[in-house]
């Protein structure tokens, strides 16, 4: 009897999105060591500036492909992998943790809707859960479409996103008083991370920073500008 549940076992389990093996937390063990490898050794080494950056790996091979399957192959579920990644990693990088609210990088209503999700949400939500800290995803929002922010340059988009963000007033009417601290899947030139920032600063708030799942090597060409951009 064991073995026959032994072998049905097998067709129940969970695929791994990047190879169809079977998968054990969402992604098979050797997906799961492949992607490891991309990990920063320091995490915090761009959390400085006017906006500190924390981010989990180097976007680059196997990390590089698995953001586009989640965003293009219709595998929502990884942005669950890659969320309980990222709040591991800033558990242990802050392990005095300030109180702070976590938001998503939105997405325009009408490009969310095309995907079916905004992977910068999924990511924040399973962040939230894994670090403890407060997760809010209606206070920015994305009134302003924009063009494919890939094709241009830095100034370009910078000229494409002004105003692209606004504030949600019911959110802000709740008296929201943590500093913020934005999360997305991909960290470019950091052009929708400031544009987010001055937003969320207009309107009285505090941004900590931003923390993201991938930033391009220095002197690779850019990917595709964070969630809302592309």
């Amino acid at each position: 009897m064991k073995l026959f549940q032994d072998f049905f076992s097998l067709f129940l389990q969970d695929k791994c999105p990047l190879c169809d093996r079977p998968g054990e937390h969402i992604v098979c063990r050797d997906c799961d060591r492949q992607l490891q490898k991309t990990k920063l050794i320091n995490p915090k080494r761009h959390w400085q500036n006017d906006l500190p950056l924390f981010v989990w790996g180097q976007y680059d091979g196997s990390l590089k492909r698995a953001i586009a399957t989640m965003k293009y192959d219709n595998c929502p579920q990884l942005g669950r992998w890659f969320g309980t990644q990222l709040g591991s990693q800033w558990r242990k990088s802050f392990p005095n943790q300030q109180k702070l609210t976590v938001i998503p990088i939105p997405m325009h209503p009408a490009k969310q809707q095309q995907r079916g999700f905004n992977q910068a949400e999924i990511i924040a939500r399973q962040f939230a859960q894994v670090t403890g800290l407060r997760y809010e995803a209606q206070l920015l929002q994305r009134p302003k479409a924009t063009q494919a922010l890939f094709e241009l340059t830095v100034a370009q988009r910078q000229r494409e996103l002004q105003r692209a963000f606004s504030l949600n007033p019911k959110v802000i009417s709740q008296g929201l008083r943590q500093p913020i601290l934005l999360i997305d899947d991909i960290y470019t030139t950091g052009t929708t991370a400031t544009e987010a920032q001055q937003t969320l600063v207009r309107g009285g708030l505090e941004v900590c920073g931003i923390a993201a799942i991938a930033t391009p090597k220095t002197g690779k060409t850019p990917p595709p500008e964070s969630s809302g951009g592309i």
